[in-house]
């Protein structure tokens, strides 16, 4: 796997912590120069990446940072929209500018990022776009209103630029992870909206995802390996989204040892 991004710019924000710092790094080990547009500064910066402050949700912003790896780096090649933030509450009660700012965030800030990124792989004749969307956004998370419908939103703006921009050689397309142990979902656990007791039956494997499995898919959709892959959704999650029914008899699960026998008539 060494080497799936020798000689490539890659542009990830919201980098400088978490999901995107894992990111970044693995995809530096891998041969890429690596950009991070954050409003934070990371504890430790990482050796062969490079730092911009900037609010993807400030479309000048983003236009002086394009500017920017433009005369630095040459222009992008891989960009992971990933910068995000959560607010939790219920729809009657949310305060309008908390509601709109998570949107913005979240929807404008991958619309901004893109839209420049589209120019610059235009040049360089190719790329790759990766949106780090949500689970939220597929089923229904109580609280998390204005999260949730960017997300779905991002999915939906997915599949648009995956068709408008396949014939460029830019291929577009989206990870919809699940819980995973991130400085949000620590946020949920700290103000007690996630209890990790009544969340880990809820998924299958039994566990949260850990910041790797998410940059992997991620890293994935961005390489060649994935090469004839546009326009989809990778969900990342455990199983969770899919599990139906939530509370099976003992018969019905699969337990090391003897398979058990269903009850008869």
């Amino acid at each position: 796997m060494a080497g799936r991004f020798d000689g490539q710019v890659v542009l990830v924000t919201g980098g400088a912590r978490g999901i995107g710092a894992v990111i970044v790094a693995r995809a530096v080990a891998e041969g890429a120069r690596g950009v991070v547009a954050d409003v934070g500064k990371p504890a430790e910066p990482l050796p062969g990446v490079r730092y911009v402050s900037t609010d993807v949700t400030d479309r000048s912003a983003v236009e002086r940072l394009f500017a920017d790896i433009a005369s630095v780096e040459g222009g992008v090649d891989v960009l992971v929209n990933n910068a995000g933030i959560q607010r939790v509450g219920l729809t009657e009660t949310f305060d309008p500018e908390t509601w709109e700012l998570v949107v913005r965030t979240h929807l404008m800030g991958t619309f901004h990022c893109s839209a420049m990124a589209i120019r610059s792989m235009r040049a360089r004749s190719g790329g790759a776009i990766v949106q780090v969307a949500s689970v939220a956004g597929l089923i229904a998370l109580p609280g998390r209103g204005p999260y949730a419908a960017a997300k779905a939103a991002m999915m939906s703006l997915t599949r648009v630029m995956a068709v408008e921009v396949a014939e460029l050689g830019i291929r577009v397309n989206a990870v919809a992870p699940g819980m995973a142990r991130t400085a949000i979902v620590e946020q949920g656990i700290a103000d007690g909206s996630i209890r990790l007791e009544g969340m880990l039956p809820e998924i299958p494997m039994g566990r949260l995802a850990t910041t790797e499995d998410i940059a992997g898919a991620v890293l994935f959709l961005a390489s060649d390996d994935a090469g004839y892959i546009t326009g989809q959704t990778l969900v990342v999650d455990g199983g969770w989204s899919i599990l139906g029914i939530h509370d099976r008899p003992d018969w019905l699960q699969a337990t090391p040892g003897p398979a058990a026998s269903p009850p008869k008539d």
